[in-house]
């Protein structure tokens, strides 16, 4: 079985827990999420920028000069995520760059984090700064998957694994409007064919794509044939359903699209139980701040739930991530600005417990 990849994690370069230095290079948006957990207001980052270059010349427009490239670390006083931009911005005040001529220390600057590009985080690492990371490592989850791009015409059926690309197989649909009496038959026997093909994999997920509504109809031919096929598909445009449908769908970043509605769904899947729980009061879960904090000291906490927001502010929430990792407690942060962390900012803070607490 080839494997459809693996979401690239983020790829930590250098650590110095000693000394708190980290370089790490984000290898997608949800790396540059992390690192706005990580990076915090105080701490020192490094990385490449560009400084406008202004001729002395009087009357010069303060926009104007050209940009050059600068290496630039500043004292943090801001980060935002810009998820619009594929950006993360850090700013604040200049302490180094380089070539000198172009960075005037002590000014202030900000610094535009994007993927596939290395930056250092001077910081002491802290056991919730640790959880962040390994939350990072373990979102880069691989799974098996196939890509099945079909119109009326044909389908192409293709893997991805580490060598890249590879095309399994090219299916001809004898369906044509042109003979209306047997199209419908011709048609389902296409998708009977697509089926057979995929029946005896153990593929987890399905991305079926194409320009047209063929994908919807063999999506629907399996919902009746197979629902268990059926769960495993995820739906997605393509321009062509020729083979470069596959490369076309991986830059379009169908597989993280993929990846991250499974981490949302699981997100879901541990409030809903939070909230049966609190709704049966069975003693099984808990929220805010004191009882999570006495759940933790009692080593009842099963899974601990946190916001990014509580996480990254709040000196309590971290001592009990420090001490729920210390005990090997799964962690699970949520991010407030996806569907799941902004019904979960209710709770900020929860856990699920390994027996039953009474609280007076």
């Amino acid at each position: 079985m080839v494997e459809f990849g693996r979401r690239r994690k983020m790829k930590i370069i250098h650590m110095d827990r000693e000394n708190g230095e980290i370089k790490v290079e984000p290898k997608s948006l949800e790396d540059l999420w992390y690192l706005s957990l990580l990076i915090r207001k105080g701490d020192a980052v490094e990385g490449r920028s560009f400084r406008r270059f202004k001729p002395s010349n009087e009357g010069e427009r303060a926009d104007s000069g050209e940009k050059k490239p600068v290496r630039i670390r500043v004292e943090v006083s801001q980060v935002e995520f810009a998820e619009s931009a594929n950006k993360l911005r850090v700013s604040g005040k200049i302490l180094w760059g380089e070539p000198a001529e172009l960075v005037q220390a002590g000014s202030f600057h900000t610094i535009d984090a994007e993927t596939g590009h290395p930056v250092k985080i001077f910081k002491k690492l802290a056991p919730y700064d640790l959880e962040i990371l390994d939350e990072a490592k373990k979102s880069a989850v691989s799974v098996k998957a196939a890509i099945l791009a079909l119109d009326e015409r044909k389908a192409t059926f293709s893997t991805v694994g580490k060598s890249g690309i590879r095309h399994i197989a090219e299916i001809e649909s004898g369906a044509s409007k042109r003979n209306l009496s047997g199209f419908e038959n011709s048609k389902k026997e296409f998708y009977g064919e697509l089926y057979s093909m995929l029946a005896n994999s153990d593929y987890e997920i399905i991305i079926v794509a194409g320009p047209g509504f063929a994908k919807d109809g063999f999506a629907k031919y399996l919902s009746c044939k197979d629902s268990k096929m059926h769960s495993k598909v995820r739906l997605e445009h393509s321009s062509t359903a020729e083979r470069s449908a596959a490369a076309e769908l991986l830059k379009r970043g169908a597989l993280e699209r993929v990846l991250d509605a499974q981490k949302i769904a699981w997100e879901f899947a541990l409030l809903e139980r939070l909230k049966l729980s609190l709704a049966k009061d069975d003693k099984m879960a808990v929220y805010g701040i004191k009882q999570v904090e006495e759940a933790t000291g009692k080593s009842a906490v099963g899974t601990l739930l946190v916001t990014d927001e509580l996480a990254r502010n709040d000196r309590r929430a971290g001592e009990i991530m420090a001490r729920a990792r210390a005990a090997r407690v799964p962690i699970t942060i949520f991010n407030s600005n996806d569907d799941a962390g902004a019904e979960f900012r209710t709770f900020g803070i929860a856990a699920l417990l390994r027996y039953r607490m009474d609280y007076g």
